[in-house]
């Protein structure tokens, strides 16, 4: 009811009298909520908190569903999934969490495939582009750290000469084992 944009105006407005709103608020609730629900809604608009009402309700939602050992997810995929996928990926997110999952589903084209699932405040994201995403990262890093060693090594200098570190070899010979040496 609060998020109704004329509800909301009419309780946000300071020269409507708080008798009329809430008179209204009575008429519109009284028959479909609890008293104390009533209450609150009475309470909230006493207090002018009118416009922190949808937090209000979230947190109570999330309340009950803890209560309840439920939990939402929204599950996005690349394309729409069959009964059999909706119901594999829920059991898994149930196994998961350890709560009975009410899942929604969305269809996301540039997720490219897999799924992402945001659950409560978690996000597990399965999505091809996610891992194609992680797998260029790793690969930079890895370019860049084989990069940044060979590149960079740390000149000796003598007599005004460059020479490698002892560590690098000269010569082939050098980098050869003897088959007799391995063990």
């Amino acid at each position: 009811m609060f998020s109704n944009r004329k509800i909301a105006y009419l309780l946000n407005e300071p020269k409507v009298p708080a008798k009329r709103k809430e008179t209204a608020i009575r008429q519109a609730l009284a028959s479909k909520v609890l008293p104390t629900s009533l209450n609150l809604a009475l309470l909230v608009v006493q207090r002018e908190l009118v416009d922190a009402m949808q937090n209000i309700a979230n947190e109570l939602e999330k309340l009950v569903l803890d209560y309840k050992n439920e939990a939402k997810a929204e599950v996005t995929s690349a394309t729409p999934m069959d009964e059999a996928q909706r119901n594999a990926v829920k059991q898994a997110l149930e196994r998961r969490t350890g709560k009975t999952i009410l899942m929604q589903t969305k269809v996301q084209p540039e997720i490219l495939g897999g799924v992402v699932a945001r659950v409560e405040d978690k996000v597990i994201d399965g999505s091809v582009r996610y891992r194609l995403s992680a797998l260029r990262q790793q690969l930079l890093r890895g370019v860049a750290a084989h990069t940044d060693t060979d590149s960079f090594v740390p000149p000796e200098i003598s007599d005004g000469h460059l020479v490698p570190p002892a560590a690098t070899p000269t010569t082939t010979q050098e980098t050869m084992i003897e088959p007799t040496k391995i063990q």
